[in-house]
């Protein structure tokens, strides 16, 4: 789908098989590599790009949600660009949406790709996308059963479930602590300027459920316990919000769960569930996904009975063949998102 192209959106309202951790040598060398990666962009940084980023308020918090991409050779450039933008925009961390790849599922391209994230000079947050996992039974792909590449990405990403990625790395409380749950690490979430913020991992595909050739119980048992944890972790983040005072909420996770629709194919229990905590929140709520490719901010979600749920917002990032983030700015004292602004990476060709 092609992205809508918009300006800058102002917003003044209120409103995601155990292995040893790996060593100090090893991350060093993620870091060293991806450094290299990150650098070779410095070259045409900039060259009619976004401006730079205004200054935020006094007290503010300010994040990066970014993902869906590069899937091309020829859109690495623009990912090189688009990350030294963000890390040069002064934001406190980062929160990719998932699909960070778009060929081979390969253990060495998950490696490479997390070399690229530590690399990074601010904390990574990272939930999954369907490519690096749900989708790579396509021979493209590499033509892997799904829960092997599940559980590579678990140990490749989530080495370290109480931390995020990054070079300089914050601390975070993953799903995993709950034995009940402890298969989830990458089902997280923390706290900034008096907002929750939370992944939960909800990929594309309708939630894992399209079919290939060799699908069999075993993964429809994943999607099923993968749902219960994600309502789960829901439960939590709403609660943790409402006893500690919030002001906000922000959940992030990959798919596009077809709010319009109340859930549409494979996304109809979360829908129902996300609904019926808002309409119960006194504060508002952010819910940023990826999947489709389309920037957007609205107000799809209704409380059941077509009335819109007013403290709800909707934010879904750029997506291949378009490579950007958006940089949302949260002003902690009045306890409410001011600003959304998306910065799209120029294409050269």
């Amino acid at each position: 789908m092609e992205p809508e192209r918009g300006g800058r959106d102002r917003v003044a309202r209120k409103f995601e098989r155990a292995t040893p951790a790996p060593d100090a040598s090893m991350r060093a060398g993620r870091r060293l590599a991806a450094a290299v990666w990150l650098a070779s962009g410095l070259v045409v940084a900039g060259c009619a790009d976004p401006p730079p980023a205004d200054p935020p308020p006094p007290g503010a918090i300010v994040f990066g949600v970014y993902g869906d991409g590069p899937y091309y050779p020829w859109e690495e450039p623009r990912a090189r660009r688009m990350l030294l933008d963000a890390q040069s925009a002064g934001v406190d961390f980062l929160i990719h949406i998932g699909d960070i790849l778009g060929g081979s599922c390969a253990d060495e391209v998950l490696h490479e790709i997390r070399g690229q994230l530590d690399a990074m000079s601010v904390p990574v947050v990272y939930t999954p996308g369907d490519n690096e996992w749900a989708d790579c039974h396509a021979s493209g792909a590499g033509g892997y059963d799904p829960l092997d590449r599940l559980a590579m990405l678990r140990r490749v990403f989530f080495d370290d479930p109480s931390s995020s990625l990054g070079a300089v790395p914050m601390p975070v409380t993953s799903q995993a602590k709950d034995a009940a749950f402890a298969e989830f690490p990458e089902n997280q979430r923390w706290t900034r300027g008096g907002f929750v913020f939370a992944t939960l991992h909800v990929v594309g595909s309708f939630d894992a459920t399209a079919q290939f050739p060799e699908r069999d119980d075993r993964h429809d048992q994943e999607v099923a316990r993968r749902s219960e944890a994600a309502l789960a972790w829901m439960d939590v983040v709403f609660e943790e919000a409402r006893t500690t005072g919030a002001s906000g909420i922000v959940l992030a996770a990959h798919a596009n769960v077809r709010l319009e629709s109340g859930g549409g194919e494979g996304y109809g229990p979360f829908v129902t569930a996300l609904r019926d905590h808002v309409a119960a929140f006194s504060g508002d709520v952010l819910f940023i996904h990826g999947d489709t490719h389309t920037f957007r901010t609205d107000q799809p979600l209704t409380d059941g009975k077509g009335r819109g749920l007013a403290n709800f917002t909707r934010l879904e990032t750029y997506g291949s063949p378009d490579i950007g983030w958006v940089r949302i700015v949260v002003d902690t004292v009045k306890g409410e998102i001011v600003d959304v602004e998306p910065r799209l990476m120029k294409r050269w060709f």
